[in-house]
């Protein structure tokens, strides 16, 4: 009986074919076993993350939602939609002749009841003076003081309504909180608005976010500040680098994600909001690390180890074991070096102290 060319294939592990009558006893091959290319690999350091592929729109982080304060006709507006704004700029002038007249006209009325208090402190010291000397009631006395009360809440009274006049006055103008740009702005020049009528929304472009959605499965894994690669529309080949600034607390009804908010400088003033982003976010992160796919890693009862090829014979390497890339089918390992030769695939049959060759080595 002849014995036939022995060979491991990847995927099904050892295969010894033989010719010869059915059921009769298989010798041990003479030679080594050969393995091929795809069952080994060479043992390198590399930078491994478990990637989160997210996606969203574009939006500045700081806008300024203005609306008017009075009810008044603009007289001026001197800004349109797409124009760069300083802090301090007029953006909106309305007609302030009704506001000032009505700020004049409460400090008149503030002058009359200064005089009508004065009079009142008088008549009620003299009243005092009188009742002493028996010349006048308390009952005049205590009208007297009742009269003088009541002049000063009304002076009190006047004086709020004066300042809230001096408030409304001072609303007569808007200018921008900070730098910016105009991006919307629904009124004209000469037109009456109300009372809290939308003016104009102000954003700031220098920092952007990206509301992404991130599944629920995925969430343990983020962390704030944690680095994200983004890839815009319109800038094909370029990406921008991001952060994780906030993490919602829950899951958005009726989905399986959680909100997650990435914010990316725009120094360059490249960005618009609105625009459409994908990105990758790297969890787990380590550098310069070897790992192995996960069936190159064996158990015994000594613990856990590796087959290594070592001269023309497989040898027992014990490892311990980092972390798990599930994605990647990937797991971190120590206790073997750089450059080595480990069998990675699914070959359950193999024992240490086998003698096999490689092919191409």
């Amino acid at each position: 009986m002849t014995t036939k060319a022995i060979k491991f294939a990847s995927v099904f592990g050892l295969v010894l074919l033989t010719a010869g009558p059915l059921g009769a006893q298989q010798p041990k091959p003479d030679g080594p076993l050969e393995l091929a290319p795809v069952d080994v690999s060479k043992t390198v350091r590399q930078d491994i993350a478990t990637e989160v592929r997210i996606a969203g729109s574009l939006t500045p982080i700081r806008r300024s939602n203005l609306t008017s304060r009075v009810s008044s006709t603009i007289v001026e507006l001197p800004v349109q939609i797409g124009d760069v704004v300083k802090k301090g700029d007029l953006l909106v002038r309305f007609d302030t002749e009704a506001l000032a007249s009505a700020v004049t006209a409460r400090k008149a009325e503030i002058d009359a009841l200064d005089a009508q208090v004065e009079l009142a402190e008088s008549v009620l010291e003299r009243n005092t003076a009188l009742g002493e000397r028996g010349a006048a009631s308390d009952a005049t006395r205590l009208e007297a003081r009742a009269n003088l009360l009541n002049l000063r809440a009304q002076l009190r009274s006047k004086q709020a309504e004066v300042a809230d006049s001096e408030r409304s006055l001072a609303y007569g103008e808007l200018r921008a909180e900070f730098d910016g740009v105009v991006s919307a702005r629904p009124v004209e020049q000469g037109q009456t608005v109300a009372l809290n009528a939308e003016l104009m929304t102000i954003v700031d472009l220098s920092r952007m976010e990206v509301d992404a959605g991130v599944p629920t499965s995925r969430i343990p894994l983020v962390r704030l500040d944690q680095p994200v690669e983004l890839s815009v529309e319109g800038f094909a080949g370029r990406t921008f680098a991001g952060k994780v600034m906030r993490i919602s607390p829950t899951a958005v009804a009726g989905s399986r994600a959680v909100r997650v908010f990435i914010a990316i400088d725009n120094n360059e003033g490249l960005l618009r909001g609105g625009m459409f982003t994908t990105g990758i976010l790297k969890v787990d992160d380590q550098k310069n690390v070897i790992a192995l796919p996960a069936a190159a890693i064996r158990h015994d009862s000594e613990g856990t180890y590796v087959l290594k090829v070592e001269g023309n014979a497989l040898r027992r390497q014990a490892v311990n074991l980092g972390t798990s890339w599930t994605d990647r089918n990937l797991v971190q390992v120590s206790g073997v070096e750089e450059g080595e030769t480990i069998v990675t695939a699914p070959l359950p049959d193999l024992v240490a102290g086998t003698t096999v060759s490689v092919e191409g080595l």
